[in-house]
């Protein structure tokens, strides 16, 4: 045995009549037996609990750690090793008593759950009665850090009697008393020790066995008031700009922890009170090995923070995270945002067609934001009908994106403009998938038969290969590039025309902007666009990958009045105040969340 001198405590040593000494004596030689004959009864119990951990979890069988045992006539305690049945994986943290784990319920095996519910877990512990290091009643043994436990029994002297395998603090409410109130059972028990209250104790511990009652796997059921949420995307730049008002709602309930690149706005989330982990992802490329890398920093993450809940947000995130929720038995919720390049080419699809239906097995809910890209999982079988949640997008601030009359004055560029200039905006990243070709196209065509009326302003970056393209169609006077903006606002109140001829989309988040700011749009008739736009009288929809549309609802523009475009603009606002309002859809992700 190990020793270790207590330092600095004041002791209540138990005065003990003679009758509970003999008593004591009495308990110990009927302890052994008992437990003595129900290791030989229970043996064959024992044998098939066994071989069922094994099955289920591995080796080993059991789980030993040391305990508190009787402390000596000086103080000094004594520790000894307990044997239990091991009902948790084998990387779970050691020695932290399980209600005092923030998330139990992830490290809990399959059969560990049973065992613990039924306490057939502490059946190995017979053996701790024959060894002399426990009684069948006494105070259950402490671990050697829980030192406010143990020094709360001092108080009472309940650390000098021999530890048991039920007590009075486990009849009267086991782990939902507080520290303060399970030292004072134990005294009370200390104090009284005899045949009257050990039968108390037994035929009580009988109840609270089969009821379960006074468990509580946690700490974070009875001691913390904010459960801890992983949120996991790839983009920390853009998950602020379009899921601030969400974080800022979950955080009045939850703890938050966002793992993302860092492409800006962290020091925005750490001030709002989140915790930020830097994760490499490649966005745009699939990588088995750098893919594999970021599985395993998924894994990492999870099994370090033990989240109550995860939320995932685009593809990587959804599948890899996913992955490791389901393994870990974590509550999760996938946003799928958009079914992007993925499910345009057949291979492709099909491989990650395979990979959500493994991610989504377990999910608690999915939220799609169009009911397309949710028909076309249902369609695929990649997921249960029952946990699609179809959001309105991200929704739009109303307030932040403030209705602006058009007034037809703009921000200046190079070139000389006529007052009756129409000017085009396209926001956005500047890449094949969000339709730039077709566009350019169509600008040609238009600034040409408008002879030079008609002038497209470009927000954004270059995320392909058009910087060439751009600047030559900078220097024909077709185009204005503002490069990169962190507040699009002023580009919209400039603006006469949104324009977005994506090729797919979860829901245009610039389509809703511009639209609640007065601004009639142009967008692709697609699952993510068509929703934002009430074609005719908010704007108009035009088939994808094709210019003579896209041109031809661009000339619809071109040929209204300043009056015309301003009553679209209007139409535009009032669409997304009775459908994107971000109010409505914070409260029901939120709302979900809370209670799936």
């Amino acid at each position: 045995m190990k020793y270790k001198l207590k330092k600095s405590v004041k002791l209540f040593h138990p005065d003990f009549t003679h009758f509970q000494m003999a008593y004591m004596k009495g308990q110990r030689a009927v302890s052994f037996v008992c437990a003595l004959a129900g290791l030989i009864f229970l043996f064959p119990l024992l044998l098939f609990l066994s071989i069922w951990i094994i099955i289920d979890s591995g080796r080993p069988v059991f789980f030993v750690q040391n305990r508190v045992g009787r402390s000596k006539e000086d103080g000094t305690y004594q520790y000894f090793p307990i044997y239990k049945f091991r009902t948790m994986y084998t990387d779970t943290p050691k020695d932290i008593p399980t209600h005092m784990l923030e998330n139990p319920d992830v490290y809990i095996t399959k059969v560990g759950q049973f065992l613990r519910k039924n306490s057939l877990d502490e059946l190995p512990q017979l053996v701790n009665v024959i060894r002399g290091d426990m009684n069948l009643v006494g105070p259950r043994p402490a671990l050697y850090n829980q030192e406010d436990l143990i020094a709360e029994r001092d108080k009472y002297g309940a650390n000098f009697i021999r530890p048991g395998i039920t007590g009075l603090a486990q009849v009267m409410g086991r782990d939902e008393l507080p520290i303060s109130e399970k030292a004072r059972y134990d005294g009370i028990y200390t104090q009284q020790i005899g045949l009257a209250v050990d039968m108390f104790c037994l035929f009580r511990t009988i109840g609270v066995v089969l009821t379960g009652k006074g468990v509580v796997e946690g700490r974070t059921r009875i001691m913390k008031e904010k459960k801890k949420i992983l949120i996991v995307t790839n983009h920390s730049y853009m998950f602020y700009q379009f899921r601030k008002e969400l974080l800022e709602k979950l955080l009045e309930k939850y703890e938050i922890i966002l793992s993302m690149p860092f492409v800006g706005h962290e020091d925005d989330f750490m001030r709002m009170g989140c915790r930020c982990i830097e994760t490499a992802i490649d966005r745009r490329k699939i990588n088995p090995l750098t893919d594999f890398r970021l599985l395993k920093f998924y894994d990492k993450i999870i099994r370090e923070e033990r989240p109550e809940k995860v939320i995932t947000y685009s593809i990587k995130p959804n599948i890899y995270a996913g992955i490791i929720c389901s393994y870990r038995r974590i509550p999760y919720y996938a946003n799928v945002q958009g079914l992007g390049t993925a499910f345009q080419k057949k291979t492709l699809a099909c491989l990650v067609g395979i990979l959500y239906k493994v991610a989504f097995r377990k999910a608690r809910a999915v939220f799609f934001e169009n009911r397309g890209n949710a028909q076309e999982f249902v369609d695929r079988k990649l997921i249960d009908q029952n946990k699609i949640i179809v959001l309105n997008g991200a929704g739009v601030n109303l307030e932040y994106y403030a209705y602006t009359s058009i007034s037809g004055t703009h921000i200046s560029s190079e070139h000389e403009q006529t007052e009756d200039c129409i000017h085009f905006l396209y926001l956005g990243r500047i890449m094949k998938e969000k339709g730039i070709e077709e566009l350019f196209a169509a600008m040609r065509k238009l600034y040409k038969k408008y002879e030079g009326r008609a002038v497209l302003d470009i927000v954004g970056f270059f995320e392909e290969d058009y910087e060439e393209k751009v600047e030559r169609l900078k220097k024909e006077g077709i185009v204005v590039f503002h490069g990169f903006q962190k507040d699009p606002r002023p580009y919209y109140i400039m603006a006469d025309c949104v324009v977005l001829p994506s090729y797919h989309e979860g829901m245009s988040n610039v389509l809703l902007e511009a639209s609640a700011m007065g601004r009639p749009v142009i967008a692709s008739d697609i699952n993510g666009c068509r929703e934002a736009v009430i074609d005719g009288r908010s704007g108009y929809l035009c088939k994808a990958k094709d210019v003579d549309t896209l041109y031809d609802k661009m000339s619809l523009i071109m040929e209204k009045s300043r009056k015309e475009i301003e009553e679209m603009g209007r139409c535009a606002r009032k669409h997304v105040e009775e459908q994107f309002d971000k109010n409505r859809v914070v409260e029901k992700t939120v709302e979900i969340i809370d209670r799936k």
